[in-house]
């Protein structure tokens, strides 16, 4: 008879031997346990969560399901093993505004050489609210605003095209553990797409005109370089119950020289050569009123934002010159309202454009001859 050679158990650590006469003593129970680092999860902020393995030396599989949830390394990559990973969720409601309350299930196993255990939790992610209030939009006038070199169709002085001045209040779950932090983790401010574009410059043998690719974009590079994607300033919630006021105002503008640029259109006489005709002057845009997630951003920035307002406008003028007059009196019309659409709850039927360009910087100006008018 052959001799089998003796093996110790590895997970007995007792000194017994294994054979013919002396079977292995039973195999410890094996168990595993999950501790949250917080009782509750904030949107956007990763959750801490460990496993801790009995009978130590196994390895770890994790899974979540619900609530948009995804589990992550300390970095932020995706991570489904190791002892300790972070949850994170952030699923704002589009129709509404709002963060709603989510649930994950958060399932890891525990695999031993002595066997299998296995642990769930549901990991709450507390709801945040948001009051708007103030949310009116006031619209001005695009108006001909002449000068000895030319005139520029834009806003009354001092008075925007469109400006609105809304205030919002952060209202965060009773439940949030870190209320400070949670809060100061949003900002709210406006997202601001072209979605129509005609700009046109007739005079008696050129027409010049500004194309824009659409949708696009917008910013104001008046007011400087703002946090991507906004349209101009973003504004961080202090805390609970904090309020910020984000003002959106635009005033969109075109000029034009009483003289043909074109080198080549043809020189008077006639008298009406080389001047100033006509001007088309129209944009149209969508505007939202948002809340970013700022962690969330880093990883998903269409998906950091929690839509509260949204409307559309129209601004713009179309003028027929005849520069024979005084300069003062040689547009007709000589302005035009700007036509502002009703305010809606959420997202509405848009997508914002959030690509690097505007249209300040991303339009191409061509010089045509055309047929004399």
């Amino acid at each position: 008879m052959t001799e089998k050679k003796s093996t110790s158990n590895p997970a007995e650590d007792t000194g017994a031997v294994c054979n013919d006469v002396q079977p292995c003593p039973h195999a410890k129970k094996v168990t595993v346990s999950l501790a949250l680092d917080q009782p509750v999860a904030c949107p956007g902020h990763p959750l801490k969560i460990v496993a801790t393995g009995s009978p130590s030396g196994g390895t770890y599989n994790w899974t979540v399901s619900g609530g948009g949830a995804e589990l992550v390394d300390g970095a932020g990559a995706a991570v489904s093993t190791g002892d300790t990973v972070h949850l994170r969720s952030f699923k704002p409601d589009d129709a509404t505004g709002a963060i709603p309350e989510q649930k994950a299930t958060v399932t890891v196993t525990y695999n031993h050489a002595d066997g299998t255990a296995t642990d769930s939790k549901e990991v709450t992610v507390h709801k945040i609210e948001f009051d708007i209030t103030n949310m009116t939009v006031t619209g001005g006038v695009t108006q001909a605003n002449e000068a000895p070199g030319g005139v520029t169709l834009g806003n009354a002085p001092g008075v925007p095209t469109m400006i609105t001045k809304p205030t919002i209040k952060i209202k965060l779950d009773g439940r949030c553990p870190r209320k400070a932090d949670c809060a100061k983790n949003h900002r709210a401010g406006w997202l601001q797409t072209v979605t129509a574009n005609n700009r046109q410059t007739r005079y008696t043998h050129t027409l010049i005109e500004v194309t824009i690719t659409l949708p696009i974009r917008d910013g104001d590079p008046i007011a400087g370089p703002s946090p991507h994607p906004f349209y101009d300033a973003a504004h961080t919630f202090t805390g609970d119950n904090a309020s910020v006021k984000p003002e959106h105002q635009d005033s969109p503008g075109q000029g034009a020289a009483w003289t043909d640029p074109r080198a080549a259109a043809p020189a008077p006489p006639p008298a009406k050569n080389q001047k100033l005709r006509k001007i088309t002057f129209t944009n149209t845009f969508n505007a939202w009123l948002v809340v970013q997630n700022l962690e969330w951003k880093d990883h998903d920035l269409p998906g950091s934002f929690a839509y509260q307002r949204n409307f559309t406008w129209t601004s713009g003028l179309t003028t027929t010159v005849d520069v024979t007059k005084a300069v003062g009196s040689r547009c007709t019309p000589t302005s035009n309202n700007a036509a502002i659409g009703a305010v809606g709850h959420g997202k509405g039927g848009g997508t914002p454009d959030m690509g690097a360009d505007v249209p300040n910087v991303a339009h191409t100006v061509t010089q045509s001859a055309a047929p004399g008018i």
